[in-house]
């Protein structure tokens, strides 16, 4: 069972740093866009965010909880068993990645569908230029906990 949420936890890494990138180079594409096109394209970053980021970073947290659950089983976490500076950093900086995702880049990139960047290209610009900014800080917090998992190995 534990390949399995090993599995899992790999997956939802990939989900949310690929989603992460293919976000990336969409919106640096899109800075050439004419502004009546930037719609079509907050759409697209939109349901990359809910269907790919979001749910990945959300499976990371869930599969990253039953395994440090068995973790600490293991270690016999009464016994004084001690976790590695590895995988503490791991944790640390996915739990705080991940929940940038969900709290501000997922609700962000779908408020900016709901915007019209013509009439309204203040609100549209810098409610792209948070989403932006926090998913860099959160794809960054999400590299931190990838390499720390692998220097864990």
């Amino acid at each position: 069972m534990r390949n399995l949420w090993i599995f899992l936890h790999l997956l939802g890494m990939v989900m949310w740093l690929g989603g992460g990138l293919a976000v990336m180079f969409a919106g640096i594409a899109s800075k050439k866009f004419p502004r009546d096109q930037l719609g079509s394209a907050a759409r697209l970053l939109a349901v990359i965010h809910t269907k790919v980021i979001g749910p990945g970073a959300a499976l990371v947290v869930l599969s990253g909880l039953i395994l440090t659950m068995q973790l600490m089983s293991a270690l016999g976490a009464g016994a004084g068993g001690t976790i590695s500076p590895w995988i503490m950093s791991m944790q640390g900086a996915g739990l705080l990645g991940a929940v940038l995702v969900i709290v501000v880049s997922v609700p962000g990139s779908t408020r900016a569908t709901r915007i019209d960047p013509v009439s309204q290209a203040a609100v549209f610009d810098a409610i792209r230029a948070r989403v932006r900014l926090f998913g860099a800080i959160s794809g960054l917090l999400g590299f931190i906990a990838l390499l720390s998992g692998a220097m864990y190995r």
